[in-house]
């Protein structure tokens, strides 16, 4: 049987968890631009010359495109989008990346990095049931990041098909960018739509 005294205190450690929690939600916008700028600094840092690339990148088209329509009243679609977007880049960098001009540190950070940002956001999100249309939003930032998979698969994880995966996922990011904004105006109703 509990006391009186457990109970008080097991109230005030929920209390402290619950605290805790909602700073670290506060904090999310300046932990997620500062990762972002992290992720991009990375990318550029590694991404290699792409002159012997031109032919394939200029012949590339994205079979699908990161959704560009969401609505500044839906905090949870945004952070659900972003984090889906982290979860996906993460899983693109665990693929045969040998023809990848990075090194085994850098690779590890940087989906050490990309995991710690999801699970950020996994921990901020609502656990209110998802809407559909945070559903499809997700389905849509999936559906990019599998067309960026088949494209290395189709080019045999290729130097050339990394570079192209990098500029792409540095287009996310910069899509992620212009899309952290949003959050913290929860509560408009238009819509913006956003061009990368």
């Amino acid at each position: 049987m509990l006391t009186k005294g457990w109970l008080l205190h097991i109230a005030l450690a929920m209390v402290l968890v619950i605290e805790a929690s909602s700073q670290d939600c506060g904090q999310l916008l300046t932990r997620l631009r500062e990762a972002n700028q992290a992720h991009l600094e990375l990318l550029n840092s590694k991404m290699g010359s792409t002159q012997q690339c031109n032919d394939d990148l200029i012949s590339y088209s994205p079979k699908e495109d990161l959704p560009t329509n969401i609505g500044v009243s839906e905090e949870e679609n945004v952070k659900a989008a972003i984090q889906e977007a982290l979860q996906q880049t993460g899983h693109i960098f665990r693929q045969n990346y040998t023809a990848l001009a990075w090194d085994e540190d850098s690779i590890r950070a940087f989906r050490a990095g990309l995991d710690q940002q999801s699970e950020n956001l996994k921990s901020c999100l609502s656990a209110s049931p998802r809407s559909q249309r945070t559903q499809l939003t997700r389905l849509k930032v999936k559906r990019y990041f599998r067309s960026l998979s088949d494209l290395l698969k189709e080019k045999a994880y290729s130097r050339c098909a990394w570079e192209i995966v990098q500029i792409q996922v540095k287009q996310c990011f910069l899509w992620i960018e212009m899309i952290i904004p949003i959050i913290p105006r929860y509560g408009m109703e238009e819509q913006i739509p956003l061009q990368i």
